[in-house]
């Protein structure tokens, strides 16, 4: 019989965490979870844990239909969705964390960008 790996932090736990803190507006929930050096990193720049904080704290968006890819006590992988009151177009994130001591010390999350192929040519049969 193979054992059952305890994961020191679900994708799911990870991403409540998040939820919470923005729909609370009460940092402990992302603090708790983080490391002291916390990086993250959206689409374009990296932030501090402290620059994560204040915007964190001051939005209206809600996750909601998460999809775990991977999870381990190393990394977690997955997609959710965003909406916000600013913002209320349903958009799918890709997020990857790495993780320390049960935490997560890195945090990249990426908007997923729908392709629409109305533009293009279909070539024709001669």
């Amino acid at each position: 019989m193979i054992g059952t790996l305890i994961l020191s932090l679900t994708f799911k736990e990870a991403l409540d965490g998040w939820n919470k803190t923005f729909t609370t507006g009460d940092a402990s929930y992302i603090s708790n979870i983080v490391t002291d050096d916390f990086v993250f990193r959206p689409t374009y720049e990296n932030e501090n844990l402290e620059q994560v904080l204040v915007w964190a704290t001051n939005t209206t968006a809600v996750l909601s239909d998460y999809k775990v890819i991977h999870e381990d006590n190393h990394s977690l992988c997955g997609f959710h969705s965003v909406t916000s009151r600013e913002n209320p177009e349903k958009r799918t994130k890709m997020v990857y964390a790495s993780l320390r001591n049960g935490k997560i010390a890195v945090y990249h999350c990426h908007e997923i960008i729908p392709v629409s192929y109305t533009h293009l040519t279909l070539p024709t049969k001669a």
